[in-house]
């Protein structure tokens, strides 16, 4: 999360001093490519520039000799760091901090200077932007309607040539690359999104235009929103293709890149411009719906992503120029759909996948699924068969607890198409935790299986999930069985360790999570206290509970730790966590019970007694500190449905505290729920004062 705090120098970079125009710039910038060509790659170097006052500017080198736009030039970041590579260059030690607030002053003022003197586009019309288009548009039907293979064939014929194609062929590559985590998929990615990009850059508006104050011609802006894109494509990738800290600045330093050329394009284009989303006879005529609609997409995906960043990373993130704010994100998303242009059912897709997936982890309760049936009805319209409009129709049924319609469309959904069975592993995950819901325990297991054999993704999860769903299946089967002493599932347990992957250069925390239960199994003599129950709050699927079975989980819960087990002793861990799910089970069952008469005076202190039994255990827990910091979360919440803000205030603070003593398991995760709280909280505040 470094950012812009990077700075280096090829062993050809010379420096430029004393530039004092547009013009001297331009041609000592030419000199200075010409010069250094030969020690340059396919990828650009980061070069820094330096005027008579001394103030840094940016400025990147690239193969083709393609200066960098005006957008470029306003977010103060080069347009590609595949320089930062081992090929012979050095990362120097970051500035002072000083010096980078006052660099990103500088770009600022250069940002608003340019916004107010950069003359309108120009509009040649003689140019036919739109020539390959068709294809591009029979392509994205041909996805929607499942028949990837045809639309890959149509993208790969003229992805060397054409920069639209290069990007929808990459944007397909970089899909299956995450969804199969296949180091092949991601290098093939990777190679046809550097197409993609050295085909925008061509096209882009050269900088020595853009010091004279040239209008850019409507190619050279579409280019600049195409680069953009590639450019963020090409980032997600970089988290994947390698577990190095350089993977993990140049794909930092690409995001960092493409969010700035997406919020130049949107204040250019869209607010400067007056468009509206309910007046779109305010289109100017050379803006397609295109166009706009990619300018939506990525500018609102970026604020809703930089929205749920905690504090204290944001303010590291507002020193290099990125702030979020999730109402503008979704704003500009819904623009983007009303525009109904090429990139308008990705902005639909963004917008579900923030309600049914982002909103489900952070605040389950308070979801949008009005949002998400109309959009999935009106693309579902368009396109009957589309899997993945059909998937996000069953998550919705779900959220819903509507378990037998999800249930019904998800098999739909694995029917629909059979070309891309990634797809298929989307919905067994939903499948499976819909069957734990029913408490179908062995279905359960089934459906963790088949993930385990077939998805790349997190292994270790999935084969975690496998036994904890195998330990309830074999408790529940005879009542006499107090705890799981059974070889096959102590074998799985075993295995878990096995199978952790790193995700940019990191394990991941609920595989972190996995192993260190597993291993708490086997020193436990093979024993843990209700694992599938713990593993349903830790994935949040508690929220999907109806009343009946919350209350039966409860009953099982206090059956353990009332009655106790036979031949095992409760350590504070086991008993800490038994109370936490009881407190939270009884939390919702408040929110769901609105027309019982006990909800107010009974659910709520229930839930309070148990968290605070939970609580109580913090100094005698030895292993899961997780109970803690979880449990302040889940009071603070308590208290904030009660209506006493300052108490959850107090419980966040001290939520905070134990994050600063001690790491625990899913630490981030609690985080951004805490974040996600607070900001509730202080909206609260403010509309009753």
């Amino acid at each position: 999360m470094v950012f812009g705090l990077f700075r280096q120098r090829s062993s050809g970079e010379s420096s430029l001093e004393g530039s004092d125009n547009a013009d001297t710039v331009a041609a000592d910038l030419h000199e200075m490519r010409l010069s250094s060509q030969q020690t340059l790659r396919n990828d650009s170097v980061e070069r820094t520039v330096r005027n008579e006052s001394g103030e840094g500017l940016l400025e990147d080198s690239r193969e083709a000799t393609a200066p960098s736009t005006a957008l470029e030039g306003d977010t103060g970041i080069p347009a590609d760091v595949n320089a930062i590579s081992g090929t012979g260059d050095t990362v120097n030690q970051p500035g002072p901090l000083i010096d980078l607030i006052e660099q990103n002053r500088t770009i600022e003022r250069e940002s608003n200077l340019s916004a107010m003197t950069t003359p309108e586009m120009i509009v040649d019309p003689n140019l036919d932007i739109n020539m390959n288009m068709e294809l591009v548009h029979k392509s994205l039907v041909l996805l929607f309607d499942n028949k990837f293979h045809e639309a890959e064939d149509i993208l790969k014929k003229h992805y060397e040539t054409d920069m639209h194609f290069a990007l929808g062929y990459g944007a397909m590559l970089t899909f299956q690359a995450i969804m199969t985590y296949d180091s092949r998929e991601i290098e093939k990615g990777y190679s046809i999104l550097a197409k993609g990009l050295e085909l925008t850059d061509s096209k882009r508006q050269k900088r020595t235009d853009y010091l004279r104050m040239k209008a850019p011609t409507y190619e050279e802006v579409v280019a600049e929103l195409l680069y953009a894109e590639t450019l963020l494509l090409t980032s997600l990738l970089s988290f994947t293709q390698s577990d190095s800290v350089i993977s993990m600045i140049k794909g930092a330093v690409k995001g960092r890149t493409s969010y700035g050329i997406y919020k130049d394009l949107h204040n250019k284009y869209v607010v400067k411009a007056g468009i509206s989303r309910h007046n779109k006879s305010t289109i100017p005529e050379y803006l397609s719906n295109d166009f706009l609609s990619g300018i939506c997409l990525g500018y609102g995906c970026f604020q809703i992503a930089l929205s749920m960043v905690p504090p204290k990373l944001l303010k590291l993130l507002e020193l290099v120029g990125l702030q979020g704010d999730t109402t503008e994100g979704i704003k500009a998303l819904s623009q983007g759909v009303d525009f109904d242009g090429l990139r308008s059912p990705f902005c639909a897709q963004a917008i579900i996948a923030y309600e049914t997936a982002f909103k489900f982890h952070l605040d389950p309760y308070n979801m949008n699924l009005g949002a998400v049936d109309k959009l999935t009805t009106k693309y579902l319209e368009r396109h009957p068969v589309c899997v993945s409009f059909k998937f996000f129709a069953g998550r919705a049924e779900e959220l819903r607890r509507d378990l037998k319609a999800a249930r019904q469309t998800f098999e739909n959904c694995i029917m629909l198409q059979d070309e891309w069975v990634t797809m298929h592993h989307t919905c067994w995950f939903e499948l499976m935790w819909i069957s734990s819901l029913e408490q179908k325990w062995n279905e359960a297991a089934e459906y963790a299986e088949r993930l385990f054999g077939a998805s790349n993704w997190s292994k270790t999860s999935y084969l975690y999930l496998l036994a904890a769903f195998r330990h309830a299946q074999f408790v529940d089967s005879d009542p006499s069985r107090k705890y799981a002493n059974n070889p096959n599932i102590t074998t799985l347990f075993k295995d878990v360790k096995e199978y952790q992957i790193r995700v940019a250069g990191k394990r991941l925390q609920i595989e972190k999570y996995c192993v260190r239960k597993a291993r708490s199994f086997k020193n436990q003599n093979n024993f843990l206290f209700l694992p599938a129950l713990e593993a349903m709050y830790i994935w949040g699927i508690f929220s999907l509970l109806d009343l009946a079975t919350a209350k039966d989980f409860i009953d099982k819960c206090n059956d353990k730790l009332v009655n106790g087990i036979t031949d095992v002793q409760l350590c504070p861990d086991d008993r800490g966590l038994g109370h936490l799910m009881v407190g939270v089970l009884w939390k919702h069952c408040y929110l769901l019970s609105k027309d019982e008469p006990e909800r107010d005076g009974s659910y709520l202190q229930k839930a309070e007694d148990s968290l605070t039994l939970a609580l109580s255990y913090e100094k005698q827990i030895s292993l899961d500190h997780f109970i803690i910091g979880w449990g302040n979360y889940e009071t603070a919440e308590l208290h904030w449905l009660k209506g006493d803000n300052k108490k959850a205030m107090e419980y966040i603070k001290s939520c905070k505290k134990v994050s600063s003593k001690i790491k625990y398991s899913l630490e981030s995760r609690v985080m951004f729920k805490v974040h996600n709280l607070t900001e509730r909280i202080k909206r609260s505040t403010r509309s009753t004062t």
